[in-house]
């Protein structure tokens, strides 16, 4: 079929009428066999001799050649179907091509007959009065060819036919873990900080100040504890317009709380009267960690401001002491009604301890020849050393003791001072650690108190024990043992280690 023209006869003179009149009813009984819509045409298409000149044999001459043109359009469909049936078989591309070569051809060869000679070798009236309505006719045979253009959908379903089952379902596990990923964010809990061994019943305490974001008051309200998914809270916030409606103040939340409680309280401006306990005993990183966990400060903005507090002469920052404030904050329960910041805490437990020690407990301390300072130290052993009451008198009456006699305090307290969390049995190695508050290496006090002790310490210092005994060491309760010399203390050792 490529290049391929049908022969044409040899053009001839103009025949009688009688002959014309067969060829044209011989022409039309072929043209019941093909398509429905070429015939419909035909009797509109043969009135148009009437607007030629009038003699009859240009009008059959013209019916002729219309029959002719009918005939060659009907092969032109013929076989655009043959190829298209081609095309079904994969050779889609090369009869995309004989179509419009065959619609080319099917022009070309339309357009000599219409030049053949009518009388005096002049073009046919008849094909003239034709020429106007065949436009509409090459439409026809491009019809195929669209048909064969395969649709989007046709593409997509053809691509996804081509997947196997293990493609399909890496797809199904990447989409399930995404899906997961998403509810998981959206409504899934999300990491909470585990806050200090105090009741799960008390208040957790969150201070929002002037220009605090909607997200730093998630992300606050997350590790505090208070709520579970931070997403969530912030949606709820975004939804309902409130992220710029919170008020100033200190609030006080449970761990746990639904999100839209929370937010109505922070909306409302439902504040309250900040008040936190802090344990004898505790330090100032653990003071530091129990109001950050509270909500009331920055555990690290505490301990940078703790270096150097000291609002009182005793506080003095003494070389090699690591807080000012060490041992000075009392502990005791508070109460807060102005705004809360890390220097605001301090001020009022200093304030609070200086308060505690009267002028007659200065007087007893002189009168023992210590300082404030070295009597906030002793007693912060002693409350380290001690978990039951009648134990601190006779350890503070073996520091004595042991301060008198040159002999190094070896306190383990002091080595865990130094640690980065609790031990429960220092090693050999511990006592070893290069410092000055280590009390194995180096003789007499440390550099500064490890603890902030509570008035039963202070008291038992002021107020030692008489004993002869230089050794002492707690059993797995917490109770103490005593010995004179350290034969007896291995022994001791021995029996509740």
């Amino acid at each position: 079929m490529h290049g391929n023209k049908k022969e044409r006869a040899p053009k001839q003179a103009p025949q009688p009428a009688e002959t014309v009149k067969q060829q044209e009813n011989a022409a039309v009984p072929e043209s019941k066999p093909q398509d429905v819509s070429a015939p419909k045409t035909l009797p509109e298409k043969e009135e148009a001799p009437s607007v030629n000149d009038g003699t009859e044999d240009n009008g059959a001459a013209g019916a002729a050649e219309s029959a002719k043109d009918i005939a060659a359009e009907d092969a032109a469909v013929k076989s655009v179907a043959s190829k298209a049936d081609t095309a079904a078989e994969g050779e889609k591309h090369e009869e995309n091509e004989k179509p419009e070569k065959s619609e080319q051809e099917g022009k070309a060869e339309n357009a000599e007959k219409a030049q053949e000679p009518g009388t005096g070798g002049s073009p046919s009236p008849a094909a003239e009065s034709r020429a106007p309505s065949k436009p509409s006719e090459p439409s026809k045979p491009s019809e195929p060819s669209n048909l064969l253009e395969p649709s989007a959908r046709e593409k997509l379903r053809a691509a996804l036919s081509r997947l196997g089952w293990k493609k399909w379902a890496a797809i199904a596990a990447v989409f399930a873990v995404l899906l997961g990923a998403g509810l998981f964010l959206a409504f899934g809990t999300t990491h909470v900080i585990e806050r200090s061994d105090r009741d799960a019943k008390e208040n957790i305490y969150m201070v929002v100040k002037p220009g605090t974001t909607a997200s730093e008051i998630s992300d606050h309200l997350t590790r505090l504890g208070v709520i579970d998914s931070r997403l969530r809270f912030w949606w709820l916030m975004k939804l309902q317009g409130d992220a710029q409606k919170f008020k100033t103040g200190t609030y006080a939340f449970a761990p746990h709380m639904d999100e839209q409680a929370v937010l109505d309280k922070l909306v409302l401006g439902d504040t309250t009267v900040v008040r936190f306990t802090i344990p004898e005993g505790f330090g100032i990183k653990e003071i530091a960690k129990r109001l950050a966990d509270e909500g009331l400060v920055d555990e690290q903005e505490f301990l940078a401001e703790a270096k150097d507090f000291a609002p009182y002469d005793y506080m003095k920052k003494r070389p090699n002491e690591r807080y000012a404030a060490e041992g000075y904050l009392f502990p005791d329960t508070y109460e807060i009604h102005s705004e809360v910041t890390p220097e605001a805490i301090m001020k009022m437990m200093a304030e609070d301890f200086d308060t505690r020690l009267t002028p007659e407990l200065r007087q007893q301390a002189a009168a023992k020849n210590l300082s404030i300072h070295d009597l906030v130290t002793l007693a912060s052993l002693v409350e380290k050393e001690a978990r039951y009451d009648e134990d601190r008198p006779i350890i503070a009456q073996v520091f004595f003791k042991r301060l008198q006699m040159g002999m190094p305090l070896q306190s383990d307290t002091t080595l865990q001072y130094l640690m980065a969390g609790p031990k429960e049995d220092v090693s050999i190695e511990d006592t070893k650690i290069d410092s000055p508050y280590n009390t194995y290496q180096h003789m007499g006090l440390p550099p500064g108190p490890i603890a902030s002790p509570g008035m039963k310490s202070i008291l038992a210092v002021l107020n030692p024990a008489s004993t002869d005994y230089l050794y002492f060491v707690a059993d797995r309760q917490g109770h103490n043992h005593y010995s004179q010399t350290y034969d007896e203390h291995l022994a001791i050792v021995e029996q509740v280690r």
